[in-house]
């Protein structure tokens, strides 16, 4: 049995009153209801979309009805703003450059180290 992508399509459905939101249920699946703007998300098969548009708008209580732009949207952010400095991404680098100089004996790791000793072979020449 092989796997079947179904494409569906998300309508905005404006309300007049949302009395009658259980009789929309029947129509797709129910995805987000607004109390206080008055509309309901709802997902329908795509290839029943319009038939259900037309079925929607006769119904006394539907004041309009939309397709989502949802699936028309670029939704890559990666470039998005130019010359962006993530934070996290500088953060992730500083913490592997501190990994490879304690790992490599690099200059900073070892001028800690003699001025650590400095430090200890002086307080024992104090006393």
């Amino acid at each position: 049995m092989e796997f079947e992508l179904i494409e569906r399509q998300a309508l905005v459905v404006w309300l007049y009153t949302l009395k009658q939101v259980k009789n929309i249920r029947k129509y797709g699946h129910v995805h987000f209801i607004s109390n206080r703007l008055r509309y309901v998300i709802l997902y329908v098969y795509r290839d029943e979309q319009d038939e259900i548009i037309e079925k929607l708008n006769k119904l006394h209580f539907v004041q309009k009805v939309e397709v989502s732009y949802r699936d028309d949207i670029d939704m890559t952010w990666k470039d998005a703003i130019p010359n962006r400095k993530d934070k996290d991404i500088l953060q992730e680098k500083s913490v592997v450059e501190a990994e490879e100089d304690t790992v490599t004996g690099d200059v900073h790791y070892d001028s800690f180290l003699k001025s650590l000793r400095d430090s200890l072979l002086n307080k024992d020449d104090l006393q």
